[in-house]
């Protein structure tokens, strides 16, 4: 009888290792799925695709909750989503389908916050207690971060900034601005050149959207960023035509980056064709919007 326990337990160990290696297989391949479709031309493609993968991954997060790679893999995939397709559908309904629009908004603020709630519990695993230290001291509580948290710190508060983005309307999760901030610095302090320079891509739109924001300091974040993500141009002369050149009025330069994105050919960098093939469809609706944007129809800065 005691030879049958002990068989039964190996037996058991081994059927929970082969487990656990078969999750750490699949979460390998579903994180090397993302450079597979940001390398893809076909968003509808993508957009189709990319559902089953988000709910692959939270299938296998049941079953491996502590899962690093995978809880990295979802928080990025979420943002991707949202970001990608989500968004962008709610922006074509803005000006004539108001309700609608709002609808869209909602559907990208939950799956910012679902992509947020992966990053927390990744970070939470070596730092336990970390969300709500980081809403009673932001900085300080940033700051017990280590090289090996920078990609979870910086697509957290992707996920955060996303979240807040899309749901001004919620005073309660606005007020962690800061944690977006915070949990960026660090990693700038940590590993400044982290994924050509997306670091300083976030940090400019930070900047540029929090209150007290200097657009000197955003300009900086935004000409490092240039210089280390040339893959990215696109959106960041989006991101800047969006954020800035609309809140100083500066619709000549809006127009100009906007015919820029439209001038780039996404076969330069083929690693990431899908957001830039994504950023022209963008740069195209500006375009056709331009009136909305701003209070005088010259096409002169202010």
């Amino acid at each position: 009888m005691k030879r049958l326990a002990i068989i039964s337990i190996l037996l058991g160990l081994s059927a929970c290792s082969l487990k656990a290696r078969a999750v750490d297989t699949l979460a390998e391949v579903l994180g090397e799925a993302e450079s597979v479709y940001l390398s893809d031309g076909d968003p509808e493609l993508i957009a189709a695709a990319l559902p089953f993968n988000l709910k692959t991954m939270e299938t296998l997060l049941v079953s491996s909750p502590e899962h690093v790679g995978l809880l990295l893999a979802a928080t990025k995939s979420f943002i991707l989503y949202a970001y990608s397709f989500v968004e962008p559908e709610g922006r074509s309904y803005e000006y004539t389908e108001f309700d609608r629009a709002e609808a869209v908004r909602h559907r990208a603020a939950k799956l910012y916050r679902r992509a947020y709630d992966y990053g927390i519990r990744g970070l939470s695993l070596d730092h336990p207690g970390i969300e709500d230290r980081l809403r009673k001291d932001p900085a300080g509580t940033a700051a017990e971060l280590e090289l090996a948290d920078v990609p979870l710190a910086v697509w957290t508060a992707a996920a955060l900034g996303g979240a807040i983005s899309t749901s001004k309307d919620d005073p309660e999760f606005t007020a962690d601005i800061a944690v977006v901030g915070s949990l960026l610095e660090r990693a700038l302090a940590l590993e400044p050149d982290y994924d050509n320079g997306t670091i300083y891509e976030f940090l400019f739109v930070y900047e540029t959207s929090r209150v007290g924001g200097s657009i000197e300091t955003a300009r900086e974040y935004y000409e490092r960023a240039l210089v280390l993500g040339p893959a990215k141009l696109p959106s960041l002369w989006l991101s800047w035509a969006e954020n800035v050149s609309v809140s100083e009025q500066n619709r000549a330069e809006f127009i100009e980056l906007a015919d820029k994105v439209l001038a780039f050919d996404v076969e330069l960098y083929p690693k990431n064709r899908l957001l830039n093939v994504l950023a022209k469809r963008r740069a195209s609706w500006l375009k056709q919007n331009v009136d909305e944007f701003f209070l005088d129809s010259s096409d002169s800065g202010a």
